[in-house]
C-alpha cells in the first residue's frame, strides 16, 4: 500500500471494453485502505456507484438524507450525483479503520442495489461484509489487472450481488454446505490423483477462499487434509505387508514411488520402507 496524508491505500482503475458495456454491469475501480486518525473524505459526489465494505474499525457515513455509524461487517454505497462524506470514527492505533471498495456502473446497477436492500434514502447495510464477500472483492481487484479476464469479472460481479442478496444466515449455511462437499470429495477420492485445484473447482470457489474457510473450519488447509488422508491409508497398507511400496504409491494416486516416499517422509519423518521394518521388528 502507498502512504498518503490520511491513509495507506492500494487502488486499481479499470476501463471497461465495448463488449462489457453491452452487458448490464461493469467495474470502474477498486481498492483497499487503512485509515489514519485524520481520515476524512468529502463532502463530494462521484460519477458512478461504489460499495464500501468496512473490514475493521468504524466510520461515520453522511449522505443527503442522514448519517450512520458503520462498523466491521457493514457496508455503504455511494450513488452517482449524490453528495456524501465519510470519516474515521472511534480511531485506535491497534484497531484502525480498514475498508475495501468496488465502484461500478451499468443499466442494471441501480436495480441490483435495490435487490440487496440499498436505496438512495438508506444507502447502507449492516452485517453484510462477510469474509466470503471480502475474498470475492479481492478476486475482482486482481482480475481488474488482467486484460483477458472480462468474463471472469462479469461472473464475479453478479456473484457478489448474489452473495449480498442472501439472508443473514444463508451465507454461513452456504459456506458450511460447500465445505462439507469438499470434505466428502477428498474422503471419497483421496486415493486418486486429485489436487486442491480439483477440490476448489468442485466447490465453485477460488483456491485462496477455499484455503481460508477450510482452515478456519478444520484447523488445516485442504492440501494438508488430503495428504493426511493419504498418509493414514499409506501407514495402514504398509502394515498389511501385502503390497510393495511402489504398489502403495500408485494405489494412492502418486505418479511414482519417489514422490510418495518424499511425501511419506515429510509427514512421518521416516521412509515407508523403514516404517514397515520398524513395525514388523516390534512385533
Amino acid at each position: 500500500m502507498k502512504e498518503h496524508a490520511h491513509e495507506y491505500v492500494d487502488f486499481r482503475y479499470y476501463t471497461p471494453s465495448e463488449f462489457e458495456k453491452l452487458g448490464g454491469l461493469w467495474p470502474i475501480r477498486s481498492g483497499n485502505n487503512v485509515a489514519k486518525a485524520n481520515y476524512a473524505i468529502g463532502t463530494r459526489m462521484i460519477e458512478c456507484y461504489s460499495i464500501h465494505f468496512v473490514l475493521n474499525g468504524s466510520v461515520d457515513f453522511t449522505f443527503e438524507e442522514g448519517k450512520e455509524r458503520l462498523r466491521k461487517g457493514d457496508l455503504f454505497c455511494l450513488y452517482p450525483g449524490r453528495k456524501h462524506s465519510y470519516q474515521v470514527a472511534e480511531y485506535t492505533t491497534h484497531s484502525p479503520l480498514r475498508m475495501c471498495w468496488l465502484a461500478f456502473d451499468g443499466p442494471q446497477a441501480f436495480h441490483l442495489l435495490e435487490r440487496i436492500g440499498l436505496t438512495e434514502g438508506r444507502p447502507y447495510l449492516h452485517g453484510k461484509a462477510s469474509a466470503e464477500v471480502h475474498d470475492l472483492v479481492q478476486q475482482i481487484f486482481g482480475w481488474m489487472a488482467d486484460e483477458g479476464a472480462e468474463l471472469q469479472l462479469q461472473q464475479a460481479l453478479y456473484q457478489l450481488f448474489a452473495m449480498l442478496s442472501l439472508p443473514p444466515n444463508e451465507g454461513q449455511k452456504k459456506t458450511v454446505d460447500w465445505l462439507k462437499k469438499c470434505e466428502d470429495y477428498i474422503s471419497s477420492h483421496y486415493m486418486e490423483p486429485i489436487s486442491v485445484s480439483d477440490v476448489a473447482e468442485i466447490a465453485g470457489v477460488h483456491r485462496s477462499h477455499l484455503y481460508m474457510e477450510f482452515t478456519r473450519s478444520y484447523g488445516m488447509g485442504p492440501k494438508h487434509y488430503l495428504i493426511q488422508k493419504r498418509m493414514e491409508k499409506a501407514s495402514e497398507l504398509l502394515l498389511q505387508a501385502t503390497l510393495t511400496v511402489t504398489e502403495i504409491a500408485l494405489s494412492l494416486g502418486y505418479a511414482d514411488v519417489y514422490a510418495f516416499s518424499r511425501a511419506f517422509y515429510n509427514f512421518y519423518s521416516i521412509s515407508p520402507s523403514n516404517y514397515r521394518l520398524q513395525h514388523h521388528s516390534s512385533q
